[in-house]
């Protein structure tokens, strides 16, 4: 006979554990902007967000305009700017466990198994002359005029 009340079991435990990760994904995701807001004097802050695949042509039917892919980016924004637009630093994948994660660079894709692997991965985006760029722009930005 099937067990069902052991697989119940497993899957809560799975659930608490896929909560616990992406709680810890998140911490590790807030101290890197909280790092960098401190760092920059309050430029730079760093989220994950929802992009839009770019189009391939320039000419876009109905159905493609309609159909656009999405996919989740590690992205810098100043929160002093006049006009805040975030840079996207990495793409960002995650399991629906938390772990693995991936950080997902121009040349590279690094996996990331439990919280100081993805430490090591942002570190490494940091270092990266893309990244660099990015968080320049986003620093450069025009920033509000203070009353």
């Amino acid at each position: 006979m099937a067990d069902f009340i052991g697989s119940f079991k497993k899957g809560i435990e799975a659930a608490n554990l896929a909560l616990a990760n992406k709680a810890e994904i998140d911490s590790v995701i807030k101290l890197l902007s909280d790092q960098l807001f401190e760092a920059t004097d309050g430029k730079l802050r760093v989220k994950i967000e929802q992009k839009t695949e770019p189009f391939e042509t320039f000419s876009v039917s109905p159905k493609d305009f309609f159909n656009r892919k999405t996919y989740l980016a590690i992205s810098a924004f100043n929160p002093s700017a006049e006009n805040p637009v975030s840079e996207e630093l990495a793409r960002w994948k995650i399991a629906e466990s938390g772990y693995p994660c991936k950080v997902v660079l121009s040349d590279q894709e690094i996996y990331c198994q439990d919280k100081k692997a993805l430490e090591n991965a942002l570190a490494h985006l940091l270092t990266t002359p893309a990244a660099g760029k990015a968080l320049q722009q986003v620093m450069n930005q025009k920033t509000k005029v203070s009353d």
